[in-house]
């Protein structure tokens, strides 16, 4: 429980508040000795400088971070007469503690940005000290000679010191950089099969024509540099990785690229559409998810991007009306791209489009000749170079729905061009993060195969038509059908390629939201250094009629909307939208019920009255205001509420404008059931949506500030809609709340955690994926058809069945993983099982000793040790039950270790401070108890065992064992009790309710490949 709210006394300096962090305390103390040359009262200088007391008492104190134009005032005043002026050294001393203190609060992307900031500072300065050496160096007359060179001489030695003080940075920003993941960090992950280059862009100048007009494009928007070339790198690993589109034998190539979701997936698809166009494709396909929201949103992208004014109005005068002309883009200079001709008319081609804003595919009956390809030589194919490159491309933006599919495949089979010259580019934007997109025990039906949706077998049919067809997949998350079950989905599987994004410079993800193997206590957690406690507010209500929950969620909702506004009002962003999610149900009438609560919640919030004012006050000072004044970025926070209070009322009005706060949202342009359509190109929107899991999938929703769960909630709604706090946040991401509301005995009470489980897995395995993606001996590690039994490792076993599949024909049967810890997650559930494992383990208990302290890098941990000779832990691991899918692999690398006689492991059985939970164990004398959640539905898995700390405190001692213990690693063992609090005899456990997990590490060594496989032969 953080005290960062207790005050100070406002009429006199307090003592030094208990949380404030070391370099908040150095920041202080240099502050009080400012403040005691004034000797004045505190009230007074806070009366003198138009600011609150207690704002400047908690300034002083370190209770919160003193802001810039604060420091700045004090220093000024501390020198004025009659006091003595302050020396350059005192006031740079001050001011690097407050850089110092500014710089902890803040994750690696933002301290680039303050460094680069006193980066630029210094610079200025370098050049003031060259002109006054300069000037040192001949202004002056022969009497003043002595002085000028003693002026030199101070000149050139500060002139080194700023000089080495800069060098210094741009090596702590190179470093921030990697962490950050920026252009000098982390490159986009490829795992690929061999493919024949072919892709050299420039090598045939000539031909780009749609590419360079887009980074152009992007340049005016105000892309950087270093921006703009991971995007060409990114796109190029794709499109080189497609086909030849002339050439003579036809070949589809299968890719998957893995984004962040949120991360700007619509930039590479653009950069993707527009090299493979300038390459030679000549039939876009974009396939968009259900809604027509999404459709919308792609098309429109699409438009603007990459196609253009003059490849949308063809020809026609500007003056008539075009379907956009109420978009604001439109009249933009840095809007819908100018070409400044049609390209066909320049002796190149256009971009013909098949689909509008407004018009999905239809089916083209009497208008069939808009697809059929014209050619410069008819005795040519298509493909031939000399036709392919003065041909348009035809673009369709299509909804993935069985009954456009099955239009667009009967139109393409009554075409007189031969389907099997198309250079076609399948893109497929509807893969949603759906553990159960592939039905594996769906029948063959009709035109169907066995385990197909009706979509996934219409869009194999589109394949099986088109023999150039490229067919790209974008996805959120690895955890897809393609590669979760190869043997449902063949014509889909990315044999190829797959491709892992990075996450881009200022992008926010759930590890921003979630506590994710933070080595900080959890006691010791505050809002500056816990993202979750900064973030997530867990709620517990009376009961599902409880509406405390939906009321804070609000109130935070329009309090934050003041921040914006009060935040712009002082040169910040223009906020456009300012939104909150209120996930409910994909059942009309529920979205209906949930709706009529809110709407009844926002005309009793009194938000212009005293009541409401008063209810958000004690809400900004007790959340809001401690938060942003560590997170905030250095973006303005008021001193105090009733600084902010005429933003409130502008937020309530602005937020009430139409009188609808509330409203459904709609996917649908023409919603029967009266939902709202969000449409955030073309007008300002703040609020309130009520929301199913359609939105959560695949709509994007802008200025999403709030977002709130509670026990009305659907269980899927929930899981569904857990990544969309995800994206771009700038200039608000400090305002972002995450409500999670349960009642007690809520089966879903832990879903937010369950979720993060499922993330950190996720990262784990993107992580593996960036480790194996490298060559050993010019060869590849991993190869896309490898990849599903590497992600069964994240999932648990695989399904017997999926394994006779020809694709699934590889099995993974070593893993190694040196320096890197090893967490088997899935254990038995079943008592017997339960009991067996800890007989298996209470051998090993014998060799720990009396409890004593390993110390970490920035951690310590109390621990009971022993030595465990190799052979008798191999024994234990080979006999475990119910771990064996997961462990498997890592056993074949583990057992190989103690090829050399004599190797031992360090075992570890942590013991927390204070009084919990303990007992005996078949015997053995008290061992703490821990607790560790099961995920919820496959209830053989946790989450998480092993604590970072613990981790930490482990590696250290195992580099620092004596080498004549042969020490091979560590096995950190954790006694989970599963049972009933108090069950069980008195001071003894029963077995069938403990599971020993256990985490494993060996020593950082370089080794060879880290994958081995072996063929798996099909019947």
């Amino acid at each position: 429980m953080t005290t960062s709210r207790r005050r100070s006394g406002a009429g006199a300096l307090g003592p030094l508040h208990p949380d404030a962090g070391p370099e908040r305390r150095e920041l202080a103390l240099a502050l009080r000795e400012l403040f005691q040359r004034l000797e004045m009262p505190l009230r007074t200088y806070a009366n003198k400088e138009a600011r609150a007391a207690s704002s400047v008492s908690r300034a002083l104190s370190g209770e919160r971070p003193a802001q810039e134009d604060f420091v700045k005032n004090l220093l000024h005043d501390a020198g004025q007469p009659p006091r003595p002026p302050l020396s350059e050294e005192e006031t740079a001393r001050v001011w690097a503690l407050f850089r110092k203190d500014e710089e902890s609060r803040m994750d690696s992307a933002s301290r680039v940005r303050l460094l680069e900031r006193s980066r630029r500072e210094l610079e200025k300065r370098l050049r003031e000290l060259e002109d006054s050496r300069a000037v040192a160096d001949t202004d002056g007359t022969a009497a003043e000679l002595d002085s000028l060179r003693h002026r030199l001489h101070q000149r050139e030695q500060e002139l080194a010191r700023v000089e080495q003080e800069r060098d210094q940075l741009a090596r702590r920003i190179g470093k921030l950089l990697a962490e950050a993941g920026l252009r000098d960090g982390r490159r986009p992950v490829v795992i690929r099969s061999p493919f024949v280059p072919w892709y050299a862009p420039e090598t045939r100048p000539g031909r780009g024509q749609y590419w360079p007009a887009y980074i152009d494009l992007l340049r005016r928007r105000g892309w950087a540099e270093p921006r703009v070339a991971d995007l060409d790198e990114a796109t190029d690993q794709v499109v080189e990785k497609l086909a030849d589109p002339s050439a003579a034998e036809a070949y589809q190539a299968k890719g998957l690229v893995i984004t962040p979701v949120g991360s700007g997936a619509s930039a590479h698809i653009t950069g993707t559409v527009a090299k493979a166009v300038d390459a030679g494709y000549r039939l876009v396909i974009v396939l968009t998810g259900p809604s027509n929201a999404m459709r919308y949103q792609r098309q429109r992208t699409l438009d603007r991007d990459l196609v253009g004014r003059d490849n949308i109005l063809r020809g026609a005068d500007e003056s008539e009306d075009s379907e956009y002309g109420d978009d604001p883009d439109w009249f933009k200079a840095d809007g819908f791209l100018r070409h400044g001709r049609r390209s066909a008319s320049e002796g190149s081609f256009d971009i013909v489009r098949l689909t509008t804003r407004d018009n999905d595919y239809v089916g083209l009956r009497q208008s069939l000749a808009a697809l059929e390809f014209e050619k410069r030589i008819l005795q040519l194919p298509l493909q031939d170079p000399e036709n392919l490159h003065a041909t348009a491309v035809r673009l369709m933006v299509v909804k993935k729905n069985k009954t456009t599919l099955s239009k667009l495949v009967k139109d393409l089979q009554s075409i007189q061009t031969p389907l099997a010259e198309i250079p076609t580019l399948i893109i497929d934007d509807g893969t949603e993060w759906d553990l159960g997109v592939v039905n594996t025990r769906r029948k063959a039906t009709g035109t169907g195969k066995a385990g197909f949706t009706s979509v996934q077998a219409a869009m194999a049919e589109l394949l099986g038509l088109l023999p150039r067809a490229q067919y790209v997949a974008y996805a959120t998350s690895p955890f897809v059908g393609t590669l979760i079950d190869p043997a449902a989905s063949e014509d889909l599987f990315p044999r190829d390629f797959i491709i892992s994004l990075p996450r881009p410079a200022g992008y926010v993800g759930v590890e921003d939201f979630h506590d994710i193997d933070s080595d900080v206590p959890e006691e010791q957690r505050t809002f500056a250094n816990s993202p979750e406690k900064a973030h997530v507010r867990n709620l517990l209500l009376r009961d599902k009629d409880d509406d405390q929950g939906e009321r804070q969620a609000m109130d935070m909702f329009v309090l934050t909307g003041a921040m914006k506004l009060y935040r712009a009002a002082r040169g910040g962003a223009d906020y456009r939208h300012h939104t909150m999610i209120v996930h409910s149900s994909d059942r009309v009438i529920r979205k209906r019920e949930q709706a009529a609560r809110l709407r009844r919640l926002w005309y009793e919030g009194s938000y212009d009255r005293a009541d409401g004012l008063g209810r958000l006050r004690e809400l900004y000072e007790r959340d809001v205001e401690p938060v942003s004044c560590e997170r905030a970025d250095g973006l303005p926070v008021p001193e105090s509420f009733d600084e902010l209070v005429p933003y409130v009322v502008a937020a309530w009005s602005r937020i009430d404008s139409d009188g609808n706060a509330v409203v459904i949202e709609s996917g649908s342009t023409h919603d029967e059931h009266g939902g709202y359509e969000l449409d955030f190109t073309r007008r300002h929107i703040w609020k309130i949506l009520v929301c199913g899991s359609r939105l959560s999938h695949g709509g994007t929703v802008e200025g999403l500030t709030v977002i709130y769960q509670g026990p009305r909630t659907d269980s899927a709604v929930v899981l569904a809609g857990m990544g969309r706090w995800a994206g771009f946040r700038f200039g608000y991401r400090d305002l972002m709340r995450l409500y999670f509301a349960r009642v007690p005995n809520d089966a879903d009470g832990s879903l937010f955690h369950a979720f993060a489980a499922i993330f950190r897995d996720q990262l784990s395995f993107q992580e593996d994926l960036a480790r194996y993606a490298v060559e050993v001996d010019g060869r590849p590690q991993l190869t896309p058809v490898q990849v599903p039994p590497l992600l069964a490792q994240h999932l648990g076993a695989v399904d017997p069945e999926q394994r006779r599949n020809a694709l699934f024909n590889a099995e993974l049967v070593e893993i190694r993983s040196p320096g890197r810890w090893i967490e088997p997650l899935t254990h038995p559930v079943d008592a017997a099982a339960k009991a067996r494992n800890v007989q298996q383990w209470r051998p090993l208990l014998d060799v720990l000793a009396k409890p004593r302290v390993l110390s970490g890098r920035s951690t310590s941990l109390r621990a009971r040790t022993g030595l465990v000779p190799h052979a008798r832990l191999m024994h234990v691991f080979s006999e475990l039950e119910g771990t064996g899918p997961q462990l498997r692999p890592h056993l074949a690398y583990l057992e190989q270790l103690g090829r050399e006689r004599g190797g031992q492991w360090l075992l570890v059985v942590p013991q927390p401070a204070g009084d919990g939970p303990t007992a005996s164990i078949l015997g053995f004398e008290s061992l703490p108890l821990f607790r560790r959640a099961r995920r919820s539905p496959r209830g053989d898995t946790f989450g998480r065992i092993t604590n970072p700390a613990h981790e930490s405190a482990v590696e250290a001692a195992v580099g620092r064992a004596d080498g004549a213990l042969s020490l091979l690693g560590a096995v950190l063992l954790y006694p989970i009790h599963e049972g009933e609090d108090g069950s069980g005899k008195e001071g003894e456990a029963d077995p069938s309710q403990i599971v020993m997990g256990v985490g494993i590490y060996t020593r950082e060594k370089e080794e060879g490949p880290l994958l081995r496989f072996r063929s798996v032969r099909s019947p």
